[in-house]
């Protein structure tokens, strides 16, 4: 693939910008399923989303024109379903690579959480379609809190936004732009299905790596330190002096207390 497949230019053409709409995976995904198939690098992005997704069927929930949900399209070549992980940490490490511009402490939080700060920033939500054992499509769903001074009570310990890590306000078209031009750099130029170089890179940026941290498991409170994400995308702790592995539904993050 070559550097210039998606210029800015092209990335611009293929951006369809919506003032409401409920969710930009759902849109995106319709359109898709239509008889004529839209290009890859076909992106939605909504001044106000009304229904945004987020992991574990929670969610995404958004303030009306100050932060940035988009979806765009994927079309990998001859990857495996068995290595879908692989576009989650090439989207986080395009996002992490943008963020760091402005902002010191960006980490990734397994498994496609972005935080600055321990606080979120934003999130990645990927639906993949199959076409037999290969992805024959990915639509990838990205929230970005960017202008957005105030959170509610209940998660204002937990949020933040670039605004209020860099005081300084941004377009969010061009964020959006911005994004899909350093993803795509990174796709023209790393394969895709090079477990191996991504999971080097990923490991080297998560969250609370090498931390002793509480996380919740089956319901109660352990103690536990993150070593690194497996290539099946499993998270890997140490606890108790071994070393167990977990997928999403089996463990959660307990935020510090000194936040």
């Amino acid at each position: 693939m070559q550097n210039n497949t998606f210029s800015r230019l092209y990335l611009r053409q293929n951006l369809i910008v919506l003032d409401q709409v409920t969710s930009t995976n759902d849109y995106l995904k319709q359109l898709l399923s239509n008889i004529t198939p839209s290009p890859q690098g076909t992106a939605i992005m909504a001044i106000h989303q009304t229904q945004g997704k987020g992991q574990r069927g929670s969610q995404w929930i958004t303030q009306a024109g100050k932060n940035l949900t988009f979806s765009f399209a994927l079309f990998p070549q001859n990857l495996p379903a068995t290595a879908a992980f692989n576009i989650n940490m090439m989207v986080s490490l395009a996002i992490h690579k943008y963020l760091h511009k402005s902002v010191e402490q960006v980490k990734v939080k397994w498994p496609n959480d972005i935080y600055i700060n321990n606080k979120k920033v934003g999130g990645v939500l990927i639906e993949n379609q199959l076409s037999g054992r290969n992805i024959k499509s990915s639509v990838i769903g990205i929230g970005i809190n960017v202008n957005q001074a105030n959170f509610s009570e209940d998660i204002n310990h937990k949020a933040t936004s670039l605004a209020r890590e860099t005081g300084l306000p941004r377009e969010l078209q061009d964020t959006c732009l911005d994004i899909l031009e350093t993803f795509f750099d990174i796709y023209a130029s790393v394969n895709v299905a090079d477990t191996d170089l991504l999971l080097q890179q990923y490991n080297e940026l998560l969250y609370q790596k090498d931390m002793e941290a509480q996380y919740e498991i089956q319901g109660q409170r352990k103690t536990g330190t993150i070593r690194r994400v497996t290539d099946n995308g499993l998270l890997l702790l140490e606890m108790d002096g071994e070393e167990r592995s977990f997928d999403l539904k089996e463990i959660s993050f307990i935020p510090p207390t000194n936040l």
